[in-house]
Order: structure tokens, then sequence, then C-alpha cells
């Protein structure tokens, strides 16, 4: 599959049903999907895929018609999903972990939103006006980066132990929500498929060494009222 044809395809399509070129600076503070373009394949949020596969086909052109993928649908409830992709076709991705399994599917056009095309975008990590709470860190364990999308649409990046549980995860979203902390709220995976998780599992055990977890609140149904 001729990759340049294919990547400069994508971007001309996408911008025919109104997608733009947006430069870091116009990027908006929202939930972010970062696709990029290599040579050898694409990353969805750093996962890899390969252009040879079906799946990555069907997602690809769900991207050009400016409908957001299946197995992207129904993570964010209502949050506003950014979706940029960046033209990396003459570089090699060096990335070594694991291609995912999507979904399969249809896509669904987020109203009349399109996906935001970056072109040579680059990585800006969100900054919390929050002070981040430390995290106890054995440096003689192998440490990881996990991404935390909050339901507020905010994300935080946090070193963490593969030793850590996902109740030590819990515990430093409350922490770092202070006294204002939201509802009740369990955590998910993001990718390749929404998964909840076992808080008593490690990251190790979990398999969540540099991934993305989102935090979704619970709903309360409201109490009965006594009838006067």
């Amino acid at each position: 599959m001729n990759c340049e044809h294919l990547v400069d395809s994508l971007f001309e399509e996408a911008q025919k049903i109104g997608a733009k070129c947006l430069s870091p600076t116009e990027q908006k503070k929202q939930v972010d999907i970062n696709i990029k373009l290599w040579k050898n394949g694409f990353t969805v949020n750093d996962d890899f895929r390969t252009y040879s596969d079906g799946a990555s086909r069907q997602f690809l052109n769900s991207i050009k018609k400016g409908e957001l993928p299946s197995e992207l649908q129904g993570i964010f409830d209502k949050e506003e999903v950014d979706v940029k992709v960046e033209d990396k076709k003459t570089e090699v991705c060096m990335s070594t972990k694991p291609v995912f399994q999507p979904f399969s599917g249809q896509g669904h056009r987020l109203g009349s939103a399109t996906p935001k095309i970056v072109s040579k975008a680059k990585i800006i990590e969100v900054e919390s006006k929050n002070t981040l709470c430390a995290v106890s860190l054995n440096n003689l364990e192998p440490i990881t980066n996990v991404q935390i999308w909050l339901a507020n649409g905010k994300r935080i990046v946090q070193k963490f132990n593969i030793s850590h549980r996902i109740s030590h995860i819990k515990d430093f979203i409350e922490k770092y929500q202070g006294p204002q902390r939201s509802p009740p709220f369990s955590l998910a995976t993001a990718l390749p498929f929404l998964r909840l998780l076992d808080e008593t599992l490690t990251l190790e055990e979990a398999a969540l060494q540099n991934t993305v977890i989102i935090q979704r609140l619970k709903k309360t149904a409201e109490p009965f009222r006594k009838l006067s």
C-alpha cells in the first residue's frame, strides 16, 4: 500500500468536508484523540496499527468522512471529543507497544463536527491548576506513565510503579480533586475498548503500562420524595 498516497488522500478528503489544518496555538482544551500517520502504520494515542489491516482501513475511512470511528464512541458520555491527525508519513514509527484490536462497525458523526487535522502539531500536555499529589515511587521497580482523563475533560499524566494497584490511582484522583471532589466514580480503560477496572489488580496484572484511564461518574438515583 502506498503510504504517501493514503495519508495525502486522508487529509484531502477530510478537508473537503470542512476539517481545518490547525496550528498548535489554535487547539482548544478538550478531550483529545491523537492519530499519527507514519510511514509504516499509524498510532491512536500511541497504540500502533498497520495500514494493511482491514479494521485499520475502516478506521481511516471513518476519519475521511468526518465520522468518529465506532471504537471511540461511548468512551466519553457527553464530553466533546477532538480528533487530531498528524502527518508523519516520512518517519518510521519505532513504537514497541502491542497492536490493539479495535471494535468493528460503522462510525457515527458527532453532530456537525468533523475531525480537526493538525499538521506537525506538538504534543501538549494539559497543565492543571491543581497541584499534583505526590505518589510514592520505588525506583528499584519498573515505573510507568498513566494518562488520566477526568470526567470534566482535564487530562493529567502521573507516574506509578507497575506494582501499584488501580485503587492507588483512584486515591490519587480523589486527592487531586481535593475537597470539592466529584460524585462516586469508577475507572475504565479508554482504548482499544471500554473496560471497567478491578481496583484490586496491580497495573501490571491489568496490563495498564503506559495507557489511558478514564474517570466515569456513577449515576446516582434521586431519592424518593415523601408525598405531602
